[in-house]
C-alpha cells in the first residue's frame, strides 16, 4: 500500500512529518535535508518503518551528544542511557556514529574515570577496576587504566586513618566499622593490617 508523505516546517528548524495527512513524526531541518526523504512523496510500510528507524537513530545521536556536552561517558553507558528511551539498534547506531566522531572514546574515558575515583572517592584500585567494568569498560582498557594508578594503598589507609576515620577508632565496634569500610572501598585486608599496625602507637 503506498501512502502520501508531506511535511511542514516548525518552529526552531523542526520539520513535521505527515503520513497520508496525519502527523506522524518530527524531526531536525538538518537531517531531513541531508536525507532523501524530503524528495519522496509517496512511501509504503516498509519504507515508513526503515524513516521512522532513522529519525528515531537521529533523535538518539543528538541525545547522546547533548549527554556527553554535561559529562564524558564510556561507549557502553551512554549507550544503556539512551535504550532508556530508544529502541536498541538506535541507540548502538548513535553510540556508533559519536564514537567515529571521536566524541566517545572508552581508553580516555576509563583513564578520567580511574582517576576520579581513586583520587576523589579513595577507591582502592581492585574496587576502581570493579567499578569502570560495571560501567561497561572493557576489562583490557580497565585493567590498562588501573595499572596507571600511583597504587600506593598503604600510605592512602593511613592518611585515611588519620583524617576521614579518626574519630571512629576510639573503640573496638568503630575499629570494626573503620575495616569493613575500608575492605568495601577495594582496599586489601593485608593493606589495612599494615596500616592499623602502622599507627597504633600513635594517639587519637
Amino acid at each position: 500500500r503506498r501512502m502520501k508523505l508531506s511535511f511542514k516546517d516548525g518552529r526552531q528548524g523542526k520539520i513535521h512529518i505527515y503520513v497520508d495527512d496525519v502527523y506522524t513524526l518530527t524531526v531536525d531541518d538538518t537531517f531531513w535535508f541531508s536525507e532523501k526523504w524530503h524528495k519522496v512523496n509517496e512511501i509504503n510500510d516498509e519504507e515508513l518503518a526503515d524513516l521512522t528507524l532513522s529519525v528515531n537513530s537521529r533523535r538518539a545521536f543528538l541525545k547522546g551528544a547533548e549527554l556527553l556536552s554535561r559529562r564524558a561517558h564510556g561507549k557502553a553507558e551512554l549507550t544503556r542511557k539512551l535504550m532508556q528511551k530508544y529502541p536498541r539498534e538506535c541507540a548502538e547506531q548513535a553510540a556508533d556514529k559519536l564514537e567515529k566522531l571521536g566524541l566517545i572514546n572508552d581508553g580516555e574515558f576509563a583513564d578520567m574515570l580511574a582517576q576520579e575515583l581513586y583520587t576523589h572517592r579513595k577507591y582502592g584500585v581492585s574496587r576502581v577496576k570493579q567499578e569502570l567494568l560495571r560501567r561497561g569498560i572493557d576489562r583490557a582498557l580497565a585493567e590498562e587504566a588501573a595499572e596507571r594508578l600511583d597504587k600506593d594503598d598503604l600510605n592512602r589507609i593511613i592518611l585515611l586513618l588519620q583524617t576521614k576515620y579518626r574519630n571512629n577508632l576510639g573503640d573496638e565496634k568503630g575499629i570494626i566499622r573503620t575495616k569493613n569500610s575500608l575492605l568495601r572501598l577495594g582496599y586489601s585486608y593485608s593493606d589495612i593490617r599494615a596500616a592499623f599496625e602502622s599507627i597504633e602507637n600513635e594517639s587519637f
